[in-house]
């Protein structure tokens, strides 16, 4: 099976509009113009009004964001319970997907072809939808609703994402073995390097694309939730606005500004709204040659920096363990 990428990340929110006001006055997303399923009107049109008005709030309360071509890439839904709603793997075209489905039904794993209705929802084609051993909804999509007229609210801010996805996620996984081999297995991702500590504990980070990692597996005890979202921007100094707007605003700062052994990043990270983390960084690591690349095992995870990230993880996995 081949993934292109991480396309599209639903969080469940308690608070969907606390997300909106985080991501575009913190972050620097912006509201996608029209939500999944209504009408872009036509072209020729002057006068059609798209009906949520570019404000990314849907009528249910959810709210969509885009840092991208792609009509949005980030989903928050209403929900009493606060976690990953659904992850969104894209592949080349319907003759994939299909494949994709036959192999995955041929490991007995559960999946099912999304209808039309659910394939709007999401702003794509089509989709199939299983499980990963952690209990979070996979969905595999293909051509998803292209929007090129992104504005960042702050001044002059991209994201590096496009064909490298929307950026990555950290899952904690209590049975990482099972994880793991879904992932590189089962969805093809290819293994890029792996912190490892005492007692099986650790982080494995594994890629779809060049860039280092789509996903990173922690396994930290027996949690199943998720650690952190990143984003990537163009310049450390983007990421340094980034810090100083987060202090600016109050927001707790998890783990200061430094750079990774493995993946390379200059990051730090933040309190989301959810309580678990996002990642702000850049310079992120692009592997565009295989054949070039050998996996490492590392024993401690930064170059310098990003104090407080252990005791992140903790709070964090203790907070999910709940």
């Amino acid at each position: 099976m081949e993934i292109k990428s991480l396309g599209y990340l639903g969080i469940n929110s308690k608070d969907p509009l606390s997300w909106l006001k985080f991501s575009t006055e913190i972050v620097g997303m912006m509201p996608a113009r029209a939500v999944p399923g209504e009408s872009w009107g036509m072209p020729t049109d002057p006068d059609f009004k798209i009906v949520s008005g570019g404000k990314g709030i849907a009528d249910d309360g959810s709210v969509y964001l885009k840092l991208d071509k792609h009509q949005w890439r980030i989903g928050v839904h209403p929900s009493e319970e606060e976690g990953i709603s659904y992850i969104g793997f894209e592949v080349e075209s319907e003759t994939k997907l299909i494949q994709a489905m036959e192999n995955l039904k041929t490991q007995n794993i559960k999946v099912t072809r999304g209808s039309d209705e659910e394939a709007n929802a999401r702003a794509v084609t089509g989709l199939a939808i299983l499980q990963d051993p952690t209990g979070n909804q996979v969905e595999l999509f293909y051509e998803p609703t292209i929007d090129y007229k992104f504005s960042s609210p702050i001044s002059g801010q991209h994201f590096v994402a496009d064909r490298l996805g929307l950026g990555h996620v950290m899952i904690f996984a209590a049975d990482l073995i099972k994880t793991y081999d879904f992932y590189t297995k089962t969805l093809g991702f290819k293994l890029s390097d792996y912190i490892s500590y005492m007692g099986g504990d650790g982080a494995w980070f594994v890629r779809c694309n060049p860039r280092h990692h789509s996903v990173a597996l922690a396994r930290y005890g027996d949690v199943n939730g998720v650690h952190h979202i990143m984003f990537e921007l163009n310049t450390i100094d983007d990421v340094g606005k980034a810090f100083d707007r987060a202090q600016s605003a109050g927001i707790e700062i998890s783990a200061t500004i430094g750079r990774h052994v493995n993946d390379g990043a200059f990051s730090f990270y933040m309190k989301g709204p959810n309580g678990w983390d996002v990642e702000i960084g850049a310079e992120v690591i692009k592997i565009t040659d295989d054949n070039l690349w050998t996996p490492n095992q590392f024993v401690e995870g930064d170059t310098w920096g990003h104090h407080g990230i252990m005791q992140s993880v903790e709070e964090v996995s203790l907070d999910q363990k709940k």
